[in-house]
């Protein structure tokens, strides 16, 4: 690489001499770059850390530049720094992020660095070789806008809050919410960063998706941070502009996959310390965070009875359940058996028949359409183990279509058995009233956590029940009785399982469905997962903003990451559980997340569950989350 790259014999204030003068001869060249090279910027307090350089095989263009760093300086990756230059007759600032700092020695190869010291380790060479320190950064943004680069020896400052702000454009943002302190290198940070929530909640765009690895990768954690501050927003809304025609009305839905470590984040967790850990969220405006003091938990039924499964949780858990009539009702009978491979023409029809066979349809005065279990014929089944006996009975065959073939009757029956054995509980096998989910809210509420980790070792009645959820909220979002400003928001873990790739079956086609098309009716998904590679392209495209965790080299290399630089990439890979890659432009944000004050398992809950006095409403939040 060649010396003239770094321009080592300079030191902040221009001194020294170099192999060629010429390099150097600001006055000669231009005037109106005319650079101030002390220490800082008079009147600004900006710190100038190094110069744009732009020498053979290191030239700038309108994506990024580079510049050597001053002997005394520590320049980090991630750091924002702005640059000025004078182009055209214009003054430009140019925001960047240092992708990556280098540091190279004088010498030519590592024989030469040998000799220098006679291969003795404790020899002291009588002169000194300085070697130099260079950075390469990403240009985030010009003011005004241009697509040129900076010109060569234009000061490079450490930026601030500021600039960070302008880098990112958070100045361009009418409704924002913070999502964590901008990093500027190792330790420091620069305020706040922001995201815009019309690109969030629906309005020019919608969803949310985090990729991360298990554990350390925090994914649902920083969902629920998200839903925390998104609560907190629409609730100041709310009390500042009671009469507001256009309010923002929040009702958090969180699905929990695994275990029941979330029935506890209603309790203070022994891991925060206040006087360690408030300062991070006060940087994003929050004075005293808390726990969601009124969340709301939901559980399978046992089979037996009319509670719900044992979770741990010390607050109530209602317990849910449908029984046949209830699936008829809402029209939910197709997505029982949704299995990918389950999913051919001709089983479809025989469901499909035999869902009509079963349904009684009535229009209403309003144009509305209500569905009931059909009951005029004592033949009819009226429970779910009714049915069972009733597929099983080939006299009542003849009642369908006669297309459909033996082979699949005999696979609609085995199908059904395995159901009514298997989800005797959630599936309400001999009674005819169950107690489906109602999770259609109006007014902002604390989350509801839904609990699908009871139903684990029948993964197709996980992603029914997720299927539910999601159809009641499209049926409350498009009826009649819509509400403004009202946002679902659905935090989904191991989307993976859900929506998988190359998936055609209902339920991958309903969540598309909800990605694609539903972010106008205020239906957000907040999805999550471990690899974003193993998820519907739909899916995953349709998240306006997404955001990293800790994720694994082998995932970083698919190509639904080809969008990010190899630097990034690797940061990536190596993000602490609190550091979050937050993508709603082209460049990622690295943002620190504040410690939750709220337990995430039940060895960090503390006390009781934390009880709002002046609440108005009881509800409850899980999600599947790992501890900062």
């Amino acid at each position: 690489m060649s010396d003239e790259v770094l321009t080592p014999e300079f030191d902040i204030n221009g001194n020294g001499s170099h192999g060629n003068s010429s390099h150097r001869n600001i006055s000669q060249t231009n005037n109106a770059e005319e650079i101030n090279l002390s220490s800082s910027t008079p009147g600004t307090g900006a710190k100038i850390i190094g110069k744009v350089a732009s020498p053979p095989h290191k030239e700038s263009t309108s994506e990024e530049f580079h510049f050597w760093v001053r002997r005394d300086e520590l320049v980090e990756k991630t750091q924002i720094v702005r640059t000025e230059s004078h182009v055209g007759g214009k003054v430009i600032n140019f925001y960047a992020i240092v992708e990556e700092v280098y540091r190279q020695s004088r010498k030519k190869d590592i024989g030469e660095e040998f000799d220098a010291f006679d291969g003795d380790v404790d020899y002291k060479p009588e002169f000194r070789s300085e070697g130099v320190t260079f950075a390469t950064a990403t240009i985030l943004r010009t003011e005004p806008p241009v697509l040129a680069p900076p010109l060569e020896q234009s000061s490079v400052f450490l930026g601030d809050e500021n600039d960070a702000r302008r880098a990112y454009r958070a100045d361009e943002i009418d409704n924002s919410l913070a999502v964590g302190s901008i990093k500027n290198g190792g330790s420091a940070i620069a305020g706040p960063g922001m995201i815009d929530l019309d690109y969030l909640l629906g309005i020019n765009g919608g969803h949310m998706n985090v990729n991360g690895v298990a554990g350390r990768g925090t994914k649902s954690s920083f969902l629920l941070f998200v839903i925390y501050q998104l609560l907190r927003k629409a609730r100041r809304r709310a009390e500042e502009y009671p009469s507001d025609p256009n309010p923002l009305i929040v009702v958090p839905i969180i699905l929990n996959v695994k275990g029941y470590d979330l029935f506890h984040i209603n309790r203070w967790s022994n891991k925060y310390k206040p006087e360690e850990h408030r300062t991070d969220w006060q940087i994003l405006g929050v004075e005293e965070p808390r726990p969601f003091e009124n969340a709301s938990f939901f559980a399978p039924q046992i089979p037996s009875g009319d509670t719900a499964v044992t979770t741990g949780c010390r607050s109530k858990v209602q317990s849910y359940s449908w029984s046949l009539s209830n699936i008829i009702e809402k029209g939910l009978f197709s997505y029982l058996f949704a299995d990918d491979d389950s999913v051919n023409d001709n089983f479809r029809a025989l469901v499909l028949d035999l869902e009509a066979h079963l349904t009684d349809e009535k229009l209403e005065k309003d144009g509305s359409v209500t569905r009931s279990l059909r009951s005029q014929s004592s033949n009819l089944p009226r429970t779910f183990q009714e049915l069972l006996d009733w597929v099983s009975d080939k006299g009542n065959r003849d009642q369908l279509s006669p297309d459909h073939h033996r082979a699949t009757w005999s696979k609609l029956r085995r199908k059904l058995f395995l159901l009514v054995n298997e989800a005797n509980g959630i599936l309400r096998r001999n009674d005819q009233k169950g107690n489906p989910l109602d999770l259609g809210k109006r007014q902002t509420t604390d989350p509801m956590v839904v609990d699908l980790n009871a139903l684990t070792r029948i993964p197709s009645l996980q992603r029914f029940v997720v299927a539910t959820i999601l159809q009641q909220l499209i049926n409350e979002r498009t009826g009649t009785n819509r509400v403004e400003g009202l946002v679902y928001l659905i935090a989904l873990d191991e989307l993976n399982r859900f929506a998988p790739r190359g998936s055609k079956d209902p339920i991958t086609r309903l969540i598309e469905t909800v990605a694609a098309e539903m972010r106008s009716q205020g239906i957000i998904l907040l999805g999550a997962q471990q690899q974003a590679s193993k998820v519907s392209e739909k899916v995953i495209e349709n998240a306006s903003i997404r955001v990293i965790g800790r994720s694994g080299s082998l995932e970083l290399s698919q190509s639904i990451w080809r969008f990010l630089s190899k630097s990034n990439q690797r940061k990536a890979a190596e993000l602490t559980v609190s550091e979050k890659m937050v993508i709603q432009d082209n460049e990622p944000m690295h943002v620190r997340v504040p410690l939750p004050p709220w337990a995430m398992n039940p060895q960090e809950a503390t006390g009781n569950p934390a009880i709002d006095v002046e609440a108005t409403s009881v509800e409850e939040d899980d999600d599947d989350i790992a501890t900062f």
